[in-house]
């Protein structure tokens, strides 16, 4: 019986237990091995593991013709190199978000996956949690009826200076908005279609953005990185009643409010959060009817906004 053979580039915090383990516990997946620009630490993250052997570089990895899939789980600056080279090299790819730190990047590594016929995934795991798939299995049973708007509201302390590669933006790609609240953005795309237009007001540590989705809703958010008091609420409007929700709280209820009162649902996930994710992308591998949405196409939605408004264009 075939497996789904995984190769990692990377073995950051992000590959511990969120995206990580998944690879090998997912049925019928296995991960063979892994690099890291410091080997001493890729032979760390395989002795604690207890799963994989380590390549003394990207190419050596790339050489192996059991690997599939290549998951890519390094800073934003080096994704679009390493997805040229795992699409130059044959094989599918796994990239974490943001898949590239431009829109010009991610059509680039678009490009390069169909023509070489490959699969690129995007590691926007959310999609793929139980809390989010229950949420849309809401939306779509008509108990809040017609969605008509939705709107984000986030606020968060400033990063310190000494806070890594994510206050750098020749390593994030841009800051906070573009590297991790793009998350928020890809839900929404997930949830009400194909982005329409979008525009955006700008001022130091705040974005403003209204976006018109396809499907006619309409969304807006306000993202400020410099607030003493944290704020982290959705709401989704319809026209029988709306939902409120906490976005990254995976531990938090969603408030529904209908014709018949007020509802707090607490769905529960695993802490692999990335697990459901890959076992999507492992069965659609294997032509068994998973269905992965979070692919480079739909993830050059949210990026063209983050970048459109990072950028100013």
């Amino acid at each position: 019986m075939k497996n789904i053979v995984w190769g990692m580039i990377g073995c950051g915090d992000v590959t511990e237990v969120k995206n990580g383990p998944g690879m090998y516990l997912s049925e019928r997946s296995v991960l063979k091995g892994i690099t890291n620009r410091t080997i001493a630490k890729a032979h760390d993250w395989v002795k604690r593991h207890g799963h994989g052997i380590v390549y003394n570089s990207v190419e050596e990895l790339l050489a192996d013709p059991e690997i599939d899939i290549v998951y890519i789980a390094t800073t934003p600056d080096t994704h679009t190199k390493y997805a040229l080279m795992v699409a130059q090299a044959g094989k599918h790819c796994l990239v974490d978000k943001p898949v590239a730190p431009t829109y010009a990047d991610g059509v680039q590594i678009k490009e390069a996956f169909e023509k070489a016929g490959k699969r690129c995934y995007v590691a926007f795991y959310r999609r793929e949690l139980n809390r989010f798939q229950e949420l849309k299995s809401i939306l779509d049973s008509g108990r809040v009826g017609k969605v008509m708007g939705v709107n984000v509201m986030r606020t968060a302390h400033k990063l310190p200076a000494d806070s890594g590669w994510r206050v750098d933006p020749a390593i994030c790609g841009g800051d906070v908005f573009t590297e991790t609240d793009i998350h928020a953005l890809d839900m929404l795309v997930r949830l009400f279609g194909h982005v329409k237009s979008f525009t955006y007001t700008k001022v130091p540590d705040t974005y403003g953005v209204t976006i018109q989705y396809e499907s006619g809703v309409v969304g807006s958010g306000m993202w400020n990185y410099n607030a003493q008091l944290l704020k982290d609420e959705v709401n989704i409007v319809g026209t029988k009643g709306h939902i409120r929700f906490e976005f990254f709280n995976n531990d938090g209820p969603f408030c529904i409010t209908d014709e018949d009162g007020v509802e707090e649902l607490t769905i529960k996930d695993s802490i692999h959060v990335g697990m459901n994710m890959q076992q999507q992308i492992v069965d659609e591998l294997l032509g068994e009817g998973g269905c992965f949405s979070a692919t480079i196409e739909e993830a050059l939605e949210s990026l063209k906004i983050t970048d459109g408004v990072y950028y100013n264009r």
